[in-house]
């Protein structure tokens, strides 16, 4: 019998995938709240490894001889070694579509809550100093403003559906792009036109060794209009101490984040509290239905991997 591991180093609820991988006739072991170093013996039995945010290893490749695919139950791929994997002739898959609306709503209702400057002014009325508006200037008219987007996937394309009411001039830097690909009256740009003339730049790129830090103090200073600045991507995109140095500056007005180069931060991390960010708690892809498509996708393309179809999203090439 067919064995496969889902894997976390903190507590998840594996019942969906259990549930349908039993179904199927296959064996199911859940190692839950176990770091990978930690793992036990047992798992080198396993010919599929789930994983969310678990680290899969080299190390722990090598204790796997019979692994031929890792599931990675979601989208972002920092967390597994590709060309390790593709060497000993491991499959890898991710789920990058069970949560376009969610992660795009996201985005949006961070552009906005950002650009309006919603929590400084909650908290004023909190504090009780309703008069206290000079505290919020300037905003300016979104429609008068430029949206720039750093990379523009199905994610990307879905922010820009949503942003069109809005009025708003919007701008697309991506070097796997053409004129062709973008969406009607969304204009391609390159990353320093894109820095120049933003007043908001949302990121939606994957996190690989050419983006990580895409936005640090060099490209800062590339910012001409003091803009908002959204990551719902990946944390490593954006250099933690340069963007705090710019909030603190004033050459960035204001952040919100879902995602941290450390998750979860640290109960002292200084962009949490800052006065000029919005973050979340990387609950961007979260709804009930996409939970539920979440498991259900996974599950269902490991069955058809392990039973010899064809399965879509698989992101490396066997050596």
């Amino acid at each position: 019998m067919k064995r496969i591991a889902l894997v976390n180093f903190a507590t998840v609820d594996y019942a969906v995938e259990e549930r349908i991988l039993r179904q199927a006739g296959y064996e199911v072991k859940i190692y839950d709240g176990i770091a990978t170093a930690d793992l036990p013996q047992a798992i080198q039995d396993a010919e599929v490894l789930v994983v969310q945010l678990q680290q899969v290893t080299e190390a722990l490749l090598a204790r796997m001889p019979s692994l031929r695919l890792i599931a990675r139950e979601g989208i972002g791929l920092d967390s597994v070694p590709l060309q390790a994997a593709s060497e000993r002739g491991i499959t890898v898959m991710n789920v990058p579509d069970y949560c376009l609306e969610e992660v795009a709503v996201h985005a949006v209702s961070l552009i906005l809550a950002s650009h309006r400057k919603l929590f400084p002014a909650a908290a004023l009325v909190r504090e009780g100093r309703w008069a206290s508006m000079p505290e919020l200037k300037p905003i300016f008219a979104l429609s008068e403003s430029t949206l720039g987007l750093i990379g523009m996937g199905r994610i990307g394309a879905q922010v820009i559906a949503r942003m069109r009411g809005f009025g708003c001039r919007m701008i697309v830097s991506d070097p796997f792009l053409t004129k062709a690909n973008v969406p009607d009256g969304v204009e391609l740009v390159s990353l320093d036109e894109l820095l120049a003339q933003s007043d908001i730049i949302s990121l939606h790129c994957p996190y690989t060794e050419d983006t990580k830090h895409i936005i640090d103090r060099e490209r800062i200073g590339k910012m001409k209009k003091r803009p908002v600045l959204i990551n719902v991507s990946r944390g490593p995109l954006i250099h933690e101490g340069d963007l705090w140095d710019a909030l603190n500056g004033g050459d960035i007005s204001f952040a919100g984040l879902d995602v941290l180069t450390d998750e979860p931060p640290a109960d002292d991390h200084p962009l949490l509290r800052h006065p000029r960010t919005i973050v979340t708690n990387h609950m961007a892809w979260y709804s009930e239905q996409s939970e539920a498509r979440l498991r259900k996708l996974t599950s269902n393309r490991i069955i058809d991997f392990l039973e010899g179809r064809e399965i879509p999203n698989v992101v490396n090439q066997k050596a």
